[in-house]
């Protein structure tokens, strides 16, 4: 007697190797199925013990012929005494090969009333049924006897998921890929003697828990089908119910505790999905094996991944990151994989890892090494599992002037070269100490090159300052191609890292106007922080170098406060915030473009939207009408912004009741860091009666900059004194 044992496309291989590690006689049919031979007993301890499988099924009729013919040429071929005799019920499912007509319903009568009198009654749930699956084919098709009822992936401990659920056959196929507490390891550890021995196992968005109580039921042994009481089997009148049973008492007495120095670690940024990870977790008998903690991907650390003061060495990361539905969502899941992927190189670079995607390149985003892969499904998707090792790789140090130019260049742009390679030579020291990936290297300095330079790693934006009207076009043009030369030829660089931007006077939303669609974004590196800069698109790069000390400070003050960024452009202070340990952080801008830029950098730090909003809106409306109240708050409006529903923002002419609305919102004891790059800014009078003021101007002013003091004004405000007429 032989039986299909059913499984997710793509895992049939693990499917066999573990039916044949339970001493079972199985071969591979298909990528989504399995051929066991032997009796009923074989095809009970399946439904029992298999964590990879879906359906026990025993052939009962085969038809080949005409498929809309199927259901009264099945229903004449099948032994109706032999498998329904003194069964309480009868479900009924039938599915169609892709491609096949019929309908289900159609079929499935056609199917019964071909049945003889003795039929027992149809039930539209397979619980207390014998239940029946019709294999609808184009040229041939089967009915089996389905002894698992229900499907196997439902265990009986979970009643509900997080936003995307795991099936439990999936998890459990992760898990035993990657080798999870086996004796021999999995086909992706292969090369590596060490991975039988991997004890620790952390899953940084565990969600409902699916993967982590797998994983605690390998670890103690616990056959799967223990969880349930309801099986197909039972009402199959040809079933020995004792041995049933003593297959089941057997299981039980396997049950042991977990192997010394198991560890089982979840994480989640959502505490609503924390709670139904334990609560499934207790429902499965194992709540007391798992550590479920409220954290982000970017706020753990080594001690979180149980790796403290080693290398990961002992570590298996088995996770499903959130996917994205929506096209930008998707977006920030690509950057998140990325964090994925920087935190484990960071933290734990021997770790192995085994992580689900829907599509390859927001799994390529991890820039982990892949070891080994499978594609399988997880309900109607298709999905790809891949082994992978973190790759630590040191940021390449951002470019300098160093020796001779690279080339000669015209006599007009020898100044340029010479006062570049000065410029290098008294930052160098600075660089070296402050390790940033991003910085300015000239700044407007001869009044005949008109431009700003900045580095971004191995990459060079220039911005040239748009010439008075009384400049011959082709002049300019003239000295825009000189100091282009002039750059490549200081620093050493191919056409294709070099940015040109011209920059006029803008006004209102003009200023961040995309110029392309290339979508490329480059990583720096800030302090802890990893920010998207796009040389390309967009006027601006996406990240302010001037703000860099505020930032460094708002990471510094974050710790276990409420951050509010107003004017928040790309997010690059939220994401410093986030990583200092703000308890929340919210995020305002009149862009949806920028938002969805910041909700990017966010997620390339490893940090979700759960504690961290972003509002789309007008920031002195939002300010005003909003009740929540903040302990940190950094502010950098623009000098001029256009407005459809009030009159236009003019920060000279406005500043005021902004900080007096913003300080309204302020906790006791909080700070208000406000800045401008209104060059003729001078703060109103008012604050200084109102608040405690401290001008930082020239401390947050850094090293790239000090030949522009004028570059930016800042502000601490407090409260203190007088603040009563704020009101």
């Amino acid at each position: 007697m032989d039986f299909v044992i059913t499984c997710l496309p793509g895992v049939a291989p693990l499917l066999v190797r573990e039916l044949t590690s339970l001493g079972l006689d199985a071969v591979e049919q298909g990528g989504a199925a399995a051929r066991l031979g032997g009796g009923p007993e074989a095809a009970m301890q399946a439904c029992l013990r298999s964590r990879l499988a879906e359906r026990v099924l025993l052939p009962v009729a085969r038809y080949e012929g005409d498929p809309l013919e199927a259901a009264p040429a099945l229903a004449e071929a099948f032994d109706w005494a032999q498998h329904t005799a003194g069964a309480p019920g009868l479900h009924l499912r039938v599915d169609h090969e892709r491609g096949v007509r019929g309908d289900s319903r159609v079929t499935a009568s056609r199917f019964l009333r071909a049945a003889p009198a003795l039929a027992p009654a149809r039930r539209d749930s397979a619980e207390g049924a014998l239940c029946l699956r019709m294999q609808v084919g184009e040229a041939a098709s089967e009915l089996f006897v389905d002894f698992s009822g229900e499907s196997l992936q439902r265990r009986g401990y979970r009643l509900a998921g997080g936003q995307a659920p795991l099936r439990e056959t999936l998890a459990a196929a992760m898990l035993l890929a990657a080798g999870w507490l086996q004796g021999e390891a999995a086909e992706a550890e292969r090369e590596h003697a060490e991975a039988a021995s991997r004890s620790k196992l952390v899953d940084p968005f565990c969600g409902s828990g699916t993967l982590l109580i797998e994983a605690a039921l390998i670890a103690t042994g616990r056959a799967p089908g223990l969880l349930r009481s309801e099986f197909g089997l039972l009402y199959w009148p040809q079933i020995d119910r004792a041995a049933w049973q003593r297959l089941r008492e057997a299981a039980h007495a396997e049950i042991r505790e977990a192997p010394a120095g198991v560890s089982l670690k979840g994480f989640d940024a959502d505490p609503a999905v924390l709670r139904q990870a334990r609560a499934n977790a207790e429902r499965a008998g194992v709540l007391g094996l798992i550590h479920f903690e409220r954290r982000e991907l970017g706020s753990l650390r080594q001690r979180d991944l149980g790796v403290a003061g080693g290398d990961g060495s002992d570590l298996l990361v088995v996770t499903n990151p959130p996917w994205g539905e929506r096209l930008e969502d998707q977006e920030q899941a690509g950057w998140l994989y990325h964090a994925l992927g920087q935190t484990l190189a960071r933290h734990a670079p021997q770790a192995r890892a085994l992580v689900v995607g829907h599509k390859v390149e927001i799994l390529d985003r991890t820039g982990m090494t892949l070891t080994a892969q499978w594609r399988v499904r997880n309900g109607p998707l298709q999905v790809w599992l891949r082994a992978m090792s973190p790759q630590r790789r040191a940021p390449a140090p951002p470019l300098r002037v160093s020796g001779e130019a690279a080339f000669d260049v015209p006599e007009q742009a020898q100044a340029l070269v010479n006062r570049l390679r000065k410029n290098s030579r008294q930052l160098r020291r600075w660089l070296d100490q402050s390790g940033v990936q991003a910085y300015r290297l000239y700044d407007r300095d001869l009044p005949e090159f008109n431009v700003s330079i900045d580095i971004y790693g191995e990459r060079v934006l220039v911005h040239e300052y748009a010439p008075p009207k009384t400049i011959d076009p082709s002049a300019a043009e003239q000295r825009r191609v000189w100091a282009v030369s002039a750059v490549r030829a200081a620093l050493g660089v191919h056409r294709e890292q070099v940015f040109l931007r011209t920059r006029s006077q803008q006004r209102g939303s003009r200023q961040y106007q995309k110029l392309d669609q290339a979508g490329e974004y480059l990583v720096v590196e800030e302090g802890a922080a990893r920010l998207l800069v796009n040389l390309r698109d967009y006027l601006d790069s996406g990240l302010f170098l001037d703000h860099r000390p505020m930032r460094l400070r708002l990471a510094e003050e974050a710790r276990g406060k409420r951050f509010l960024n107003l004017f928040g452009y790309t997010g690059a202070a939220t994401v410093h915030a986030a990583l200092g340990g703000a308890s929340r952080t919210v995020t305002v801008d009149a862009s949806r473009r920028y938002l969805d830029w910041a909700a990017c950098n966010m997620a390339a730090n490893g940090f979700s939207s759960v504690q961290h909003e972003r509002v789309r809106a007008d920031v002195m409306k939002w300010v005003t009408e909003t009740q929540e109240q903040f302990d940190l708050v950094f502010c950098d409006p623009p000098t001029f912004s256009n407005n459809k529903s009030r009159d236009d923002f003019v920060v000279q002419r406005d500043h005021a009741e902004l900080i007096r609305q913003i300080m309204r919102r302020m906790e006791p004891g909080g700070v208000l860091y406000f800045s401008c790059n209104f060059r003729g800014f001078q703060l109103d009078d008012q604050i200084r009666r109102w608040f405690v003021v401290e001008d930082i101007s020239r401390w947050s002013i850094p090293e790239d900059f000090r030949r522009n003091m004028k570059i930016h004004y800042c502000f601490a405000i407090r409260h203190g004194h007088g603040d009563e007429d704020a009101g």
